[in-house]
């Protein structure tokens, strides 16, 4: 299905926000799948929002992430000190891999030197690792001084190439947690801004340059990393997070989570509400030996579910008694996989998990099909028909 709009876009040039939702809703509208429940996770681009406007539309956390590296180091002052240096190590950094590129150096090392590529902020993270690598190995150095071209190399500020590097990293691995397509990640957009945030803290041995970067970034990440209602359920659908989740929240946002999944909770089927008024949660399931619910990345957001007490009434609906015993209750454990946790449930939060959980936090997934696309779609087979194209691509996807 999406294959077939991304094989539409493609071949039709589809660019109007009019065109993008009459196109997307026609191809949802032949699964039988369209609905006011739809949710809809795109870049920030003034069509897309305009697309989806009458419907639930998340920002792609991936796209704001390129947007909160691209808003700091494309807006640097070259007439401040400590901007300059940074301006300069991206500079020559750029004009090294392009030196070796075009005098066929690359072959001579180890792993060849990585191009940047202007429209992705986290390929810069790579070049200068490239770069960094290729200098500990001692080869880079080696290479430039047979060829007396020391000059590419003097111009680089090690240093300060290890302090950029450090600070990139974080952005990096959290974009590839939020970018994977075979695990639920909804869930991980309200860690990852706080995990990015606890990064950027100042701390005692930072140069000026890296304060002056680390500012920047935490503004901008507090300022552009959009979270939505939708990002704080399915924070509370992972066992794992439900006390950095309220932690972290303010008592008015924590009760409308807490509402919110109530009220999905009774209206998620009379099925689920029989089975999860006559049965009760038994006793915890013992740990399956399976990956971990949350990376190691989000460690800082994860601690030791503490027993709360039961703020639920009598008067209270039952969703919101049942959803407020599923946050308080300390034996269930956070040491299995997501799928696995939800997959062993059967009361009436499950609908709930499947419905929110099922949503991407990125619109990587679907970029990359788009890319498949328009390899597919070239000069040789322009004719492809938008059938063919969509068969192709899910093969591609699936096998």
């Amino acid at each position: 299905m999406v294959n077939r709009i991304l094989a539409t876009r493609e071949m039709e040039g589809v660019k109007s926000n009019e065109h993008i939702r009459g196109t997307v809703e026609k191809i949802l509208q032949e699964f039988g799948i369209l609905s006011k429940h739809t949710v809809f996770v795109t870049d920030n681009g003034s069509n897309m929002i305009a697309a989806f406007k009458d419907y639930v539309r998340l920002s792609c956390a991936g796209h704001n992430i390129n947007l909160i590296l691209k808003h700091v180091f494309d807006h640097l002052d070259e007439d401040n000190p400590v901007h300059s240096s940074v301006i300069k190590l991206f500079k020559d950094a750029k004009t090294l891999v392009t030196h070796f590129k075009r005098a066929g150096l690359q072959k001579a090392l180890d792993q060849s030197l990585k191009q940047a590529v202007e429209t992705r902020w986290n390929t810069r993270l790579a070049m200068l690792q490239s770069i960094n690598d290729a200098l500990k190995s001692g080869k880079l150095h080696d290479i430039l001084l047979r060829r007396s071209e020391l000059r590419y190399l003097n111009n680089i500020d090690c240093d300060l190439l290890e302090d950029v590097i450090q600070l990139l990293k974080p952005f990096d691995e959290a974009t590839r947690h939020l970018s994977i397509d075979q695990a639920p990640t909804l869930h991980l957009v309200l860690p990852t801004k706080a995990t990015l945030l606890q990064g950027l803290l100042i701390q005692d041995g930072d140069s000026a340059i890296v304060k002056e970067l680390k500012e920047k970034l935490a503004q901008a990440v507090e300022l552009k990393f959009k979270i939505h209602l939708y990002h704080k359920l399915a924070t509370a659908l992972s066992p794992s997070l439900r006390s950095f989740l309220r932690k972290t929240l303010s008592g008015q946002e924590y009760e409308e989570v807490i509402n919110t999944l109530a009220a999905l909770t009774e209206t998620a089927g009379t099925e689920e509400r029989a089975r999860s008024l006559e049965k009760k949660q038994g006793p915890p399931r013992e740990a399956v030996p399976s990956p971990t619910e949350v990376h190691d990345f989000f460690s800082f957001c994860v601690e030791k579910q503490q027993q709360e007490g039961d703020s639920g009434g009598i008067s209270e609906s039952w969703g919101r008694q049942f959803v407020v015993e599923y946050m308080s209750d300390s034996k269930l454990t956070g040491f299995q996989s997501l799928l696995n946790f939800w997959h062993e449930r059967s009361d009436g939060l499950v609908p709930v998990a499947k419905r929110l959980l099922a949503i991407p936090a990125t619109s990587t997934p679907s970029e990359r099909s788009f890319s498949v696309a328009g390899r597919l779609i070239e000069e040789r087979r322009s004719t492809l028909n938008p059938e063919n194209v969509d068969e192709l691509l899910f093969l591609h996807s699936n096998l």
